[in-house]
């Protein structure tokens, strides 16, 4: 009878019956709070839509843009191990804080960044975390396997273009650069490896204008019409088809 009682509630059917996460994905979530900015609901959605990818074998690998000190990250780097699939966790930040958002921005981008607005890439000063920070939250706190991460150190005008070409499909995107300079050359050159059934998630797209001008503009040019599912106030995502 015991060991009957421990199987049924380590069982996801059962900890979903009764309203509750499953202790992994309430372990990723107690985590995920110490590290992230985003909100507990932004962390659960991260959490469903990373399971869904591994559930339905969407191919690819899990690629973040914007870590910060690594909360988002680990959520899908604790999903990724469960996948049968050899994916990677790719992480793509300059780990210097924000460089300088632009005009298209707005002025409460540049007053965040204390009046730097000139699109400079030199930090603000603002989100910044270290290298080290993020690898001891990812590999120390909750025990990610070292050899699925990749990371891709330096400004996203530096990084992305010239990785791109190399990567594998993704499964699952998650853009979390603020600005529009950041999500716009993301978007070039990161979603067309994004598979069908992929979801990209915009964190800042109701938080920055700049965010949303930039997906907007692409969404338009490239004709793309899955719908925009609100996560809360700032977050949203789409599917791709």
């Amino acid at each position: 009878m015991q060991q009957f009682l421990k199987r049924v509630c380590n069982s996801r059917w059962a900890w979903s019956l009764l309203g509750l996460p499953s202790p992994a994905r309430a372990r990723a979530l107690f985590h995920a709070k110490s590290y992230t900015m985003t909100s507990r609901k932004r962390c659960m959605s991260l959490w469903n839509l990373s399971q869904a990818a591994v559930d339905q074998n969407i191919p690819g690998d899990f690629v973040e843009c914007g870590v910060w000190r690594g909360g988002s990250a680990l959520i899908m780097g604790l999903m990724l191990q469960r996948s049968t699939q050899p994916r990677f966790l790719r992480l793509f930040d300059s780990f210097e804080g924000l460089p300088q958002p632009t005009v298209e921005d707005g002025t409460r981008a540049a007053d965040y960044s204390g009046g730097q607005k000139d699109g400079k890439l030199v930090s603000v000063a603002q989100c910044v975390a270290s290298l080290a920070d993020v690898k001891r939250n990812l590999f120390d706190v909750v025990g990610i396997d070292p050899a699925r991460v990749k990371f891709e150190i330096g400004w996203f005008q530096n990084t992305v273009p010239v990785v791109a070409p190399q990567m594998d499909p993704i499964a699952v995107l998650r853009l979390d650069g603020d600005w529009y300079a950041s999500t716009q050359i993301c978007l070039d050159h990161l979603y067309p490896h994004v598979s069908p059934g992929g979801v990209v998630i915009l964190d800042d797209y109701w938080c920055w204008e700049g965010c949303k001008k930039a997906t907007d503009e692409y969404r338009a040019k490239h004709s793309i019409t899955a719908p925009l599912v609100k996560v809360d106030d700032e977050c949203c995502y789409w599917i791709k088809p």
